[in-house]
């Protein structure tokens, strides 16, 4: 599964290359990669269920993040720009009585779909904020708990539990000088994420928090 991660980014970058030097004037692209912090806010209703404990706390996991992106000009300020990202997410469960923990990871193929407005600092620097859509498709997920008597990996039922895809909004921004860039960003979960199979009352959503550093395509 690594290996055709790989690929599908060397291809996507590949051809996000090509169709900056087709169109130099309007298009143009790049790729982005940092870490992101991740949250499932009212998790422990569906994770206790399939670790069979109780959890009293919900804490936020560090992942990675990074893809690439294409950028259409429509005016010297506007632009339009499709990104495609893996991204790591998903939250960490403190148990009852201090029993252990359970990491949950819940990867995803990102498709964020971005108006982008751009205005310059200085001669060199230039910042933008962006905003828009991002659905995203489920590439795996993932559960261990750690307690007392060792490690238990609880990812084939925690994978069932978890739909295939998701959906939110991107609010972020950031500066760039010359190729370079640096970027953070807020994706706000909007659908409830598990499938039907445990219970429960509340919706789950995911809350992700991201920096990335990024590098356009000359």
């Amino acid at each position: 599964m690594r290996t055709a991660f790989r690929q599908l980014l060397i291809g996507a970058a590949c051809w996000m290359a090509a169709t900056g030097v087709a169109s130099a004037q309007t298009i143009t692209a790049g790729v982005k990669v940092g870490m992101v912090l991740s949250s499932v806010p009212d998790a422990g209703q569906v994770v206790d269920q399939v670790s069979d404990t109780q959890s009293v706390d919900v804490s936020a996991k560090l992942g990675a993040t990074g893809g690439g992106f294409v950028q259409f000009a429509v005016t010297d300020r506007f632009s339009f720009q499709p990104e495609l990202l893996y991204v790591m997410k998903g939250v960490k469960l403190d148990l009852n009585a201090n029993a252990g923990t359970v990491t949950t990871g819940i990867n995803y193929l990102e498709f964020p779909l971005l108006a982008r407005i751009t205005a310059p600092v200085s001669e060199q620097l230039r910042a933008y904020v962006l905003m828009g859509p991002a659905p995203a498709v489920k590439w795996s997920a993932n559960a261990s708990m750690d307690v007392a008597g060792g490690n238990v990996e609880l990812s084939e039922d925690f994978d069932a539990a978890i739909g295939s895809r998701d959906f939110g909004l991107v609010f972020g921004g950031g500066l760039e000088r010359d190729s370079y860039l640096i970027e953070a960003r807020y994706t706000l979960g909007l659908i409830d994420i598990p499938t039907g199979v445990y219970r429960h009352d509340d919706a789950l959503r995911n809350r992700a928090f991201s920096v990335m550093v990024g590098l356009r395509i000359p």
